[in-house]
């Protein structure tokens, strides 16, 4: 008989499926709800959600291509242990594919893509006036995604994107955990703004770096305190 799992899983809507499953897992994974070498166990999981084992199966494929989930023959799907070193690794990867985005965004001299990127920051403002955490996070995701999607480079968009799940649940922790209000993280993300469109791409290299080593300070503190 299959083990019961240590964290009950509620059903989920059918849409998505395997996004869905595979933000859950995640989010108890790095919230340290599943412990790490923990089994993951396809049928109960499925059993609970009341789904078939497809979806859960893609769900752990995902998890496996971010490191958050191993793999091990003939015994199945079990919780990686995730480092800080890992953490300091995915936010040095995610400097260096939003440093570069920068530069071929100011090098294409797009003014529209400027312009979207400046929607967002509004919208993002008007999130920090109401205190809309889950909203503030969405917007700042989308931010930094659409930099790697209208830098025009597909393959560093789809770089990025494979790490974004990860990367919007540290986010959401840490917006729920280490501000008071969101002022501040605001008043980072129109300084980013105003190093792209300051046509310097080195000035805009460099605010891409600075926002990120900001973020993983706060992270890796984060993480410390919770472990």
């Amino acid at each position: 008989m299959d083990p019961t799992l240590s964290v009950s899983l509620l059903p989920l809507p059918a849409a998505s499926l395997t996004e869905s499953i595979a933000g859950l897992l995640r989010e108890r994974i790095v919230g340290g709800q599943f412990e790490p070498g923990e089994r993951l166990v396809e049928a109960e999981m499925a059993r609970q959600l009341q789904i078939s084992r497809g979806p859960v199966r893609e769900a752990l494929a995902q998890l496996r291509a971010e490191g958050l989930v191993i793999e091990r023959p003939r015994r199945g799907s079990f919780v990686a242990e995730l480092t800080m070193d890992d953490v300091r690794e995915i936010y040095e990867l995610r400097a260096a594919l939003e440093g570069r985005a920068a530069r071929l965004l100011i090098e294409r001299d797009d003014r529209a893509a400027l312009a979207a990127l400046g929607v967002i920051i509004e919208a993002m403002k008007a999130a920090t006036e109401t205190d809309e955490r889950e909203g503030f996070a969405d917007l700042d995701t989308r931010f930094h995604a659409e930099l790697c999607r209208l830098s025009g480079n597909r393959r560093l968009h789809a770089a990025f994107v494979q790490q974004s799940g990860l990367l919007s649940v540290f986010l959401r922790m840490e917006i729920k955990t280490q501000y008071r209000t969101l002022s501040g993280l605001l008043d980072e993300h129109i300084e980013l703004f105003e190093d792209l469109s300051s046509g310097d791409g080195q000035r805009a290299e460099a605010g891409c770096d600075r926002h990120m080593r900001e973020a993983l300070e706060r992270v890796t503190s984060m993480l410390g305190h919770s472990t």
